[in-house]
């Protein structure tokens, strides 16, 4: 027998007399009798899909099955319209504009219970999104210094995130298909698809214009105005948040993205959209809830990472309100949960804290949410402020990082990223575990026989451009490494020679380089700098 809740009955009266559309969630006791067998994966798993778990050594099993079209026919012909399905909860989305239907119909007995998760009675009069100031149309012109305080600019010499399949879950993505600022990402065919699960068929284009801004924070790829944090990775875009009303559906479309983004191969996931209070009061998350595990779509941000995504959270902006912490799902146990600091590396007011008492520190690390450049939904670059754009600056390095570390599944990537921070392993409700320094988290490939016996060599200036001085006069061979273990310069040195002076040298790219200097005896090594 299925269950509806005291409450929720009183709620379904409510509407009736009001006569507003419903939405619930209809939740399956059983799998039995599914068509579908995790020995054919490929049936609801796409091929990239696949390939990823079989990478990090993921076992498909029984959550990742469909759930029962019988199921599905069965509620259909009830006069319910189905519209989405959860695979990990083995779930239904329903929707029916006579309220007191649901009351009155007698359900078979696979269903177990039935929540309503939006009604019609109260109307939201703001929007909830982890930004915290409206766009500032002031033209900032780079977003270097987000980039550089992670020392992201040394990650994106081994990887800016070529391969890697990132889905954004937000609101909307008003005129992201026109704006110059995408131009690169549309002339690689680098927009792989949309998605609306508010409105399915719908224009995710023609929405709200927070998605906008956050994509930009990643994908932008203007060198000398603007660069996001992975400029060569592939994007997603999936709507789940209805910017005009807040109800827990928006958290139920949220797990539907999830599963979506799971099946086509995706490996890092941004959100920046948070839960904790509603329009409808009687749907408010409670305090002793945000344990990391027991909200919906916070186990599903879990289960998520579980399959092998990187699933990155902004913390939400209530840190100077009366609730103060951090949101769901970023306060997922598995995710990472990113806060928000200035330019100077300082946190900032409106940067939610995590829970003193929760068993999950939280949150997990900070990047620049405070005057964050972006692109506004004009095609203009501006900064603003907000959790929702340092989400995506971390999520753009962790792009990186899965390019960079394929071997390494999504918990392994979320965990070095925690360790990078500046205060790691102290923890703190508003920093997090800190800053993460991304440059510490890779190795220069140069090969073991090259390596040098000691670490200082004799070479100047630093940072070079068009020659390279040598002070050991007894020097007989200059090589410079990029940092990604290539050759780069090779010069034999004639005895008493001191300067290096090549148009290769001066054709180098700027950037990070390994100088090893040979004599008759040993080898030393030195990072150079090239401007």
């Amino acid at each position: 027998m299925f269950r509806i809740a005291a409450a929720c009955l009183l709620f379904i009266f409510f509407t009736s007399v009001l006569k507003a559309e419903v939405i619930y969630w209809v939740q399956f006791n059983t799998k039995a009798g599914t068509p579908y067998s995790i020995n054919k994966p490929q049936n609801f798993l796409s091929q990239r899909a696949i390939e990823r778990r079989i990478r990090q050594n993921i076992a498909i099993d029984s959550t990742d099955l469909p759930v029962n079209p019988a199921f599905i026919d069965s509620l259909n012909s009830m006069g319910l319209k189905v519209k989405h399905t959860s695979r990990w909860f083995n779930a239904a989305i329903i929707t029916t504009p006579d309220t007191t239907l649901v009351s009155t119909l007698v359900f078979p007995s696979f269903i177990d219970t039935i929540e309503i998760r939006k009604n019609q009675l109260y109307k939201s009069s703001s929007t909830k999104f982890n930004d915290e100031d409206s766009l500032l149309q002031n033209y900032y012109g780079t977003g270097y210094r987000q980039i550089e305080m992670l020392k992201g600019h040394l990650l994106h010499e081994k990887s800016t995130g070529k391969g890697i399949w990132v889905a954004v879950i937000d609101a909307g993505f008003s005129n992201a298909d026109k704006l110059e600022v995408f131009d690169s990402l549309y002339a690689r065919n680098g927009l792989l698809g949309t998605r609306d699960f508010v409105t399915p068929g719908g224009n995710v284009f023609e929405s709200h214009w927070h998605g906008t801004s956050v994509l930009s924070v990643m994908a932008a790829n203007q060198p000398g105005s603007f660069t996001g944090t992975a400029p060569d990775a592939s994007y997603w875009l999936l709507r789940t948040e209805d910017a005009a009303t807040e109800y827990p559906v928006e958290e139920d479309y949220w797990i539907i993205a999830a599963e979506f983004a799971d099946s086509i191969g995706c490996d890092i996931t941004n959100t920046s959209l948070g839960y904790t209070t509603f329009d409808d009061p009687f749907f408010n998350h409670n305090y002793e809830q945000f344990d990391g595990n027991t909200l919906r779509v916070s186990k599903a941000a879990n289960m998520a990472v579980e399959k092998g995504m990187v699933v990155v959270c902004s913390a939400g902006n209530s840190g100077n309100e009366s609730w103060r912490h951090i949101a769901a799902p970023s306060e997922a146990e598995k995710v990472l949960s990113v806060a928000a600091v200035n330019n100077q590396g300082d946190t900032v007011y409106f940067s939610s804290a995590g829970f003193n008492s929760a068993p999950i520190p939280k949150p997990d690390i900070a990047a620049m949410g405070a005057q964050t450049t972006i692109a506004s939904q004009n095609g203009n670059i501006v900064q603003s402020s907000g959790t929702s754009f340092s989400s995506p600056v971390i999520a753009g390095m962790a792009a990186c990082m899965v390019d960079i570390f394929p071997e390494k599944n999504a918990s392994e990537i979320i965990s070095m990223i925690r360790q990078s921070g500046h205060l790691y392993p102290s923890h703190d409700v508003k920093y997090g575990y800190g800053i993460p320094d991304f440059s510490t988290l890779f190795k220069t490939e140069i090969h073991a026989a090259q390596m040098p016996e000691t670490s200082i060599a004799r070479v100047h200036p630093n940072p070079f451009s068009t020659f390279i001085i040598l002070t050991d006069e007894n020097t007989t061979h200059l090589t410079l490494y990029n940092s990604n273990g290539n050759m780069v310069f090779s010069s034999p040195v004639s005895k008493g020679q001191s300067k290096i002076s090549s148009p290769e040298l001066l054709n180098l790219p700027q950037g990070l380089y390994f100088a090893i200097v040979k004599n008759q005896n040993k080898q030393n090594i030195t990072k150079l700098i090239k401007k």
